[in-house]
């Protein structure tokens, strides 16, 4: 029998995330790109994002041509659009918000990055996405230098200095908007995961995460 499921966060009822989850007012726009492989993971935190961020839009796929709002964002004006990946060209949050304060010269203080597209996925993942749709490459890509290593785990990832996504996502907006607090989603973030290492018991956990 299938477990019973949130309609919201879409965990087992047992594995509910919502109880964690409070509302954040972000600026930003937050638009996740997740990769169809991605849905089928419960521990994914993309959920966690757009639960989260009042500002955000998750699209699922990797074709995302035919996209009417995709094809809108990427092909209309892509002042104040960024896409968070480490391309040869990609800069730095802070070089990127000061590079939307002063366009051509113009200063602006009020001005800051309006979008911002986030890939969610293994590496293969996400470099799928980038073949698949090339206008992407044509954005102003981000390189997000990671402030601490991953809070991440349940998951061994293939780089010791990667992120989930919800905590690139919270670091981007750090940079891109400081004067709003991401704790709530990270601390959904951190409870998830240990409810998790519960789950699983102390034993099973350092034999399959710990271990070398």
């Amino acid at each position: 029998m299938a477990r019973e499921r949130c309609k919201v966060c879409c965990n087992a009822v047992s594995a509910c995330i919502c109880k964690w989850i409070s509302p954040i007012d972000n600026k930003t726009t937050i638009v996740i790109l997740q990769h169809s492989d991605e849905v089928k993971k419960p521990l994914g935190t993309a959920k966690i994002v757009t639960l989260s961020l009042q500002n955000a839009v998750l699209k699922i796929g990797v074709d995302f041509s035919d996209d009417v709002d995709f094809n809108q964002l990427v092909y209309g004006t892509s002042e104040g659009v960024g896409i968070l990946y480490p391309s040869e060209s990609a800069i730095t949050f802070e070089d990127w918000v000061a590079k939307e304060r002063c366009p051509q010269g113009v200063n602006n203080a009020d001005q800051l990055p309006k979008t911002l597209i986030v890939l969610d996925g293994t590496w293969r993942n996400t470099r799928e996405i980038i073949n698949v749709n090339p206008v992407l490459k044509n954005l102003q890509g981000i390189q997000l230098t990671p402030a601490q290593q991953s809070n991440y785990r349940i998951r061994k990832a293939p780089f010791k200095n990667s992120l989930s996504t919800v905590e690139a996502v919270a670091q981007a907006l750090n940079a891109l908007e400081p004067e709003t607090s991401v704790g709530t989603m990270l601390n959904c973030f951190q409870n998830m995961i240990d409810y998790q290492i519960r789950c699983m018991g102390e034993e099973v956990y350092r034999k399959n995460y710990l271990s070398d």
